[in-house]
């Protein structure tokens, strides 16, 4: 009988142990359901507090007071051109940060959390979007869904997230 080492006992451990798994919160944008890393969020909020930017040049973002501080918000409806909905009163702001600023999504509803195989999320097909791929993380299907990944950083380079930073809103 061959005495393991614990190198050995490691390797052996890791292989037979549990896949590693990545927590996702789903959320939903008109009828479509979108995910986002826990890692990067920081907060749900109410959507109390969130106001408009003139237009132009704001069409997608709106504005959060928040901690004494007003932060860029990317209303996803506007990003995803979903036509507006009454207000259900199940709309929330995931605060979470974009390329190192607070950064706020709207979204219709907070749904649950998911665990993944990270093997599982596979690139966006080309052509998939108009939006820049670096918004998307990737996907991967549930169900009978296919579940779109945002990415946080992609998203704080939007043009008008970045213009509201640098105009000091």
């Amino acid at each position: 009988m061959e005495r393991l080492t614990p190198a050995k006992r490691r390797v052996g451990a890791r292989a037979e142990g549990p896949a590693v798994r990545e927590k996702f919160l789903l959320f939903r944008v008109g009828d479509e359901i979108y995910g986002m890393g826990l890692r990067g969020l920081r907060e749900v909020l109410l959507s109390d507090g969130v106001s408009s930017l003139p237009a132009p040049p704001y069409q997608v973002c709106v504005a959060l007071a928040y901690r004494g501080r007003k932060l860029p918000v990317i209303c996803m409806r506007a990003l995803f051109e979903v036509p507006p909905a009454g207000a259900a009163g199940t709309e929330r702001v995931l605060l979470t940060q974009g390329r190192g600023r607070p950064l706020g999504l709207l979204v219709d509803e907070v749904l649950e959390m998911a665990e993944v195989d990270p093997a599982r999320i596979t690139p966006l097909p080309a052509l998939a979007t108009l939006l820049d791929p670096a918004c998307f993380r990737g996907l991967f299907a549930r169900q009978d869904r296919i579940i779109l990944l945002v990415n946080e950083d992609g998203l704080g380079g939007f043009d008008e997230v970045v213009q509201f930073y640098a105009a000091g809103a």
